[in-house]
């Protein structure tokens, strides 16, 4: 028996209701509000999302300060004596402060301003044009649906009852944990593992994959695993966590690799194992097709009721801000613009990692060319052929770029101190369809990292 279509609201208290104030919601809002439109935002959280708040800027301040007491501790090399030392408290308060600078405490003042109205707590369906938020029904002619993602636990026994903790407590540590089990081999996880490490905790990562950050090239992952290592990080690859127990107060971590059960004991449990989407709004209500991936969008960003859009981790392919913020847009222009729409393009998407030396990468893998069926040609060149590794002293690391037969750029592979500034010549050259010869033929200033970029284009066949 179908269910009765739900008529369409005489009277709209809204033209656009975002749900979800992160950089896949708010940037739309700001759009849409103007051009004119009547919009809210619904946030159940902090006003801003994830990003600002518990994500990027916490966590890559934290970062930033790794790295200035890894530099005061290697600066005698240079001639510079230094004895750096840890006061944590004082780290932790730096990163409240650059939180505090973008603004998400003002946010509420700021939608004012830009005429949005503001609705806190968490929304929920009712019908395709209704959401109710603590017990208020609000009706929009459109939504968009930017809900972001949350962290994923795995089910693996005696971990809930003995704690851990994700990147949210991390990132408000006081104290630095003596030693971290680190669980899940993706970005969030090494990046953590290299803050923790630098500070002096000792650190164990392990994943059920064959390497670190597997989705990338083979490269990335075993030079990061190397580095790791040298670190005195232990990379435990190809192995899956089986229990964890209580060891007095500290706890032990059982985990199988290669047929065989090993075991370490930590203080501190660390699960950055994957970021499923935010999908409890009662989507069935509204129409909203949705799967274990998030809400499944066509290339416009809309859904399969086309007044509702969604963008953002809950949508994906990517969880990075820079993609919410590049599918909020496309969805504001469709929603303002429904008869010239715009489509998404992913072929170009940078990804980052931030550890030392810096990891990026942008466009399509071997692997991915591989399952294509594509012929490629590759070129790899190590970043110690550079002057600029000779006057810094670093010289592990390397530039890998990918073409295809006729040396038209496809893909791209970065290990390289700024490497993440360093990826976007490269991002620009595959969203523009240029050949390794434009890039190699440009002229690359001495000295530089980007040389390294210069040397490996001018190495591809470009017909």
């Amino acid at each position: 028996m179908l269910k009765k279509k739900s008529a369409r609201p005489k009277r709209f208290h809204f033209d656009l209701i975002v749900i979800g104030s992160g950089a896949g919601g708010e940037v739309a809002a700001y759009i849409a509000a103007r051009a004119g439109k009547r919009v809210a935002i619904v946030e159940m959280e902090k006003a801003g999302g994830e990003c600002p708040n518990f994500g990027c800027v916490p966590t890559k301040s934290l970062l930033h300060a790794a790295e200035i007491y890894r530099t005061a501790k290697s600066g005698e090399r240079f001639g510079v004596h230094a004895t750096p030392h840890i006061v944590y408290p004082e780290i932790k308060a730096w990163k409240d402060t650059a939180v505090l600078r973008t603004g998400t405490d003002h946010a509420e003042e700021l939608y004012k301003e830009e005429g949005i109205y503001s609705i806190k707590g968490k929304a929920m369906f009712v019908n395709p044009w209704t959401i109710e938020v603590k017990g208020n029904r609000y009706h929009a002619k459109n939504y968009l649906i930017a809900t972001g993602s949350t962290t994923f636990v795995p089910p693996i026994p005696g971990l809930r009852e003995n704690g851990f903790m994700t990147y949210r407590e991390a990132i408000d540590v006081t104290k630095l944990p003596k030693s971290v089990f680190v669980i899940g081999g993706g970005a969030i996880g090494c990046e953590f593992a290299e803050l923790f490490s630098t500070f002096g905790s000792k650190v164990c990562i392990a994943d059920v994959a064959p390497r670190l950050v597997a989705l990338e090239d083979p490269e990335v992952g075993e030079f990061l695993g190397a580095a790791f290592e040298a670190k005195g990080i232990d990379v435990h690859v190809g192995s899956k966590v089986v229990r964890v127990e209580k060891s007095g107060k500290e706890k032990t971590v059982f985990f199988e690799k290669g047929g065989h059960m090993h075991q370490t004991t930590v203080e501190t449990i660390m699960v950055a194992s994957g970021k499923p989407p935010n999908i409890d709004m009662g989507l069935e209500h509204a129409g909203v097709t949705y799967n274990r991936g998030g809400v499944v969008v066509d290339k416009f960003l809309q859904t399969a009721t086309r007044h509702i859009f969604a963008a953002g981790d809950v949508v994906g392919p990517y969880r990075f801000t820079h993609t919410a913020s590049y599918q909020s847009r496309i969805a504001a222009h469709n929603i303002l613009h429904p008869r010239q729409k715009y489509q998404t393009d992913y072929s170009a998407v940078p990804r980052c990692i931030f550890v030392d030396p810096e990891m990026a990468s942008v466009g399509l893998t071997e692997y991915q060319l591989t399952e294509q069926h594509k012929l490629y040609q590759t070129a790899q060149v190590p970043i110690g052929f550079i002057g600029r590794a000779n006057t810094s002293d670093v010289h592990d690391g390397f530039v890998k770029v990918i073409a295809d037969k006729r040396g038209r750029l496809l893909g791209a592979s970065i290990a390289s101190p700024r490497a993440g500034e360093m990826i976007h010549e490269l991002t620009l050259a595959i969203q523009h369809r240029m050949t390794a010869r434009d890039v190699a033929e440009t002229i690359h200033a001495y000295p530089t990292w980007s040389e390294t970029i210069r040397l490996a284009c001018q190495k591809i066949k470009t017909t």
